[in-house]
């Protein structure tokens, strides 16, 4: 698939990760192993809207394990079935940023659909970067975002937008991206989601703060 002619609806995952990329220098607005926690928990909501998975008690349960032929979903969708049994949000979380590379993941099913070009830097242990071809079509995410948090009340967002919203706040991509009266109203969102998707935001934040702690460690 690729995004071109009217303007593109991406999915969550992606959404969240061209926010979190300048679309000029391909580098990210803000810390990558924060980054990297909520991208994860958007792909596994992906599996939740398509009802592919559920979460109950706080653990996730595969309920649909065929492939859809969309490769990153395919592949979560894959582990999850291998590893039988339920097991707790924050431990795919943590999977899909260590051993999936969830940012990679991401920003390669972008760069196959012709969104973002992958750049290696020339130095030893210089960053990925990830550019947009055109940085009018990737700003079209945050530029959605900030037309519907400012002109809708917070009650009336879809839950995707809404779970947007909450995974952008934490992640401290607000400051860096938009202005203060945006990320005011994402502060909201959290607040609005349904149960089963606040325990995948209460996981996400967990993510957060244990990458935290090992990094002062």
């Amino acid at each position: 698939m690729t995004y071109s002619g009217a303007p593109p609806t991406y999915r969550l995952a992606d959404a969240l990760f061209l926010i979190g990329h300048d679309e000029f220098s391909g580098k990210p607005h803000g810390a990558t192993d924060r980054l990297d926690c909520a991208l994860a928990g958007a792909a596994l909501a992906e599996l939740m809207f398509e009802r592919r998975i559920a979460v109950e008690d706080g653990r996730v349960v595969a309920i649909d394990g065929r492939l859809w032929q969309e490769p990153l979903t395919d592949l979560l969708i894959t582990e999850i079935m291998r590893r039988e049994g339920a097991h707790p949000i924050r431990l795919w979380i943590r999977y899909l940023r260590e051993q999936l590379n969830i940012c990679e993941r991401v920003g390669t099913r972008l760069a196959t659909a012709g969104v973002v070009r992958r750049e290696q830097g020339r130095l030893l242990g210089r960053s990925i970067r990830w550019p947009a071809v055109d940085p009018n079509q990737a700003a079209t995410p945050r530029v959605r975002l900030t037309a519907l948090l400012m002109r809708q009340p917070s009650t009336d967002l879809d839950v995707e937008t809404l779970l947007l919203g909450a995974l952008i706040e934490p992640v401290n991509l607000g400051p860096n991206v938009f202005d203060a009266q945006v990320s005011a109203r994402m502060r909201e969102c959290g607040k609005l989601l349904p149960g089963v998707l606040q325990s995948l935001l209460g996981a996400v934040v967990a993510a957060l703060d244990a990458s935290t702690v090992s990094i002062r460690r």
